[in-house]
């Protein structure tokens, strides 16, 4: 039997701008307008689009909090984070980073960059929370939410993504979510009652694979559109 991946709670774990290319298999068009990414976390997605020329914006309830206790809580999450990995190995692919030390480099230097590009332009990084955020309705081309829905479905039940999938497409006209696995590696029992539950009320959803795999068989990502 698989070993359990166990956490304690959602962790300030950022990830890079590459990284999220190949999360949600973005192109051009996907980045041709304003983008939110919600639940970022320490990523470094939001300063790197907008050094590129990109229009970018990052909410999490995190960035209440300043940067230097941020970097404390990511500290305070290698050890846990470290340790299941390891007790859990087997359920990922390390081709995807090459080893577990290698993947623990790319997260602190994920949050050195979100740093600093705070400091430069804080009012790219704005303190909110699914199911209920301080956007105007349409405001963005693309909302993304990586490793945050779905992934923590213990923790975070049906209708609590029911909302937070609603609330995202209300606020962009496209959104894209990655994974559609839970902390178990398994596909989120969530996943099949909030894309009929989202088709009954007019959505257009649909899970599309994308070009990463680190949880052994999360190859997938879900659009939703209005």
């Amino acid at each position: 039997m698989n070993a359990k991946f166990e956490l304690p709670g959602i962790v300030p774990w950022g990830r890079k701008f590459k990284e999220y290319e190949a999360f949600f298999a973005l192109d051009a068009a996907a980045l041709a307008g304003p983008v939110l990414d919600v639940g970022a976390g320490p990523s470094s997605f939001t300063g790197e689009l907008c050094a590129r020329g990109g229009q970018g914006l990052a909410a999490d309830p995190l960035y209440a909090e300043a940067s230097a206790d941020i970097a404390a809580r990511f500290e305070a999450a290698r050890a846990p984070m470290r340790k299941a990995m390891r007790e859990a190995k087997e359920r990922f692919n390390w081709k995807t980073y090459g080893s577990e030390s290698a993947l623990e480099t790319l997260r602190e230097e994920a949050l050195q960059a979100f740093m600093a590009d705070r400091a430069r332009a804080s009012e790219r990084y704005i303190a909110a929370s699914l199911p209920a955020l301080p956007f105007a309705d349409g405001t963005f081309h693309l909302a993304l939410c990586s490793h945050l829905l779905f992934l923590y479905g213990d923790d975070l039940d049906a209708a609590f993504h029911l909302r937070a999938v609603k609330e995202l497409a209300r606020v962009a006209g496209e959104v894209r979510i990655f994974p559609l696995f839970n902390l178990d590696g398994r596909p989120s029992s969530h996943l099949p009652c909030v894309m009929k539950r989202l088709r009954q009320e007019g959505y257009v959803c649909e899970t599309v694979r994308v070009p990463f795999e680190f949880q052994l068989g999360a190859r997938m990502m879900l659009k939703v559109k209005r």
